[in-house]
């Protein structure tokens, strides 16, 4: 059995239940703990007791993780003056931190060029020379194929430091303003153009330091890149590219085949400065 701690003044004891527990996840670690304390019909004056042993009890922390949240009812089959108390416990940065969980399973984009391409014909047969374009149909259009692409997907839970917003309405504006925007500098160690912010969750509480979590998802920028013929393709990371073919005539068959003629970047998503977010400040 637990110890027991009786205050002397009130005559309200402590005894932490047994059943400690928790979980791991990958965005949050949370724990439980649970105490009977006994002595008043007053939950208020039984919680005062307990906040006054916090120190003896280890309320504020448990296996690394910091107060959440607590909770009381009435124990049961203790009488009404028993009362059960519920910590809930989670890993909250400190204002002006935050930690990171990342998710690098890939994305899938249609590519309709490839790198390189082998030939293989039929018995007393020819094959066309489609040069690099991917599953060309009977009309010549590469059909190309789904590629899976380097994708890392960002979550930040962050702690923000009331004193960086006005109010939290502003401040909520100012993260839907910046939902859907790639970063215009260098941010987090990812280079203009690289980082879309895909937005935040969370509560936002006056007098405050709120914790939220915000979503981003990388992609890389590109220089010089050759894809299929076609050389020298500077793309920033949320850019889109596309190609535009021509049809020639098979040298070899005297059938048309496709070939590209340019590629094109086209950029999709506005530019904003994620300093406005104060992740980290």
């Amino acid at each position: 059995m637990a110890d027991i701690i009786i205050d002397p003044t009130t005559g309200i004891s402590i005894r932490e239940l047994s059943g400690r527990d928790g979980s791991d996840s990958a965005d949050n670690n949370t724990g439980n703990r649970r105490w009977l304390v006994r002595g008043s019909s007053d939950p208020i004056a039984c919680r005062t007791v307990l906040v006054a042993y916090a120190g003896n009890i280890s309320l504020y922390s448990y296996d690394g993780l910091g107060l959440k949240s607590m909770s009381w009812n009435l124990y049961p089959e203790g009488g009404p003056d028993a009362w059960e108390f519920s910590a809930n416990y989670d890993f909250t940065p400190e204002p002006g931190e935050f930690t990171v969980s990342i998710d690098t399973t890939g994305a899938t984009v249609n590519t309709q060029l490839a790198y390189a391409q082998t030939e293989f014909p039929a018995t007393n047969e020819t094959a066309i020379d489609y040069g690099d374009s991917i599953n060309v149909d009977a009309q010549g259009n590469p059909q190309g194929v789904e590629k899976i692409i380097p994708s890392l997907k960002l979550n930040i839970r962050a702690t923000i430091r009331e004193s960086n917003f006005t109010t939290a309405l502003a401040y909520a504006k100012t993260i839907a303003s910046v939902t859907g925007k790639v970063n215009d500098a260098t941010f987090l160690t990812f280079d203009r153009g690289e980082l879309l912010f895909l937005g935040a969750t969370g509560d936002i509480i006056t007098n405050s330091d709120p914790v939220l979590n915000f979503s981003f998802e990388a992609s890389p920028n590109i220089t010089n890149e050759t894809i299929g013929t076609v050389t020298g393709i500077d793309k920033l990371g949320w850019e889109y590219i596309w190609f535009d073919f021509k049809q020639k005539q098979d040298t070899a068959t005297s059938l048309k085949t496709t070939v590209a003629r340019a590629a094109y970047v086209s950029q999709v998503y506005d530019f904003a400065d994620f300093t406005d977010l104060f992740i980290g400040v």
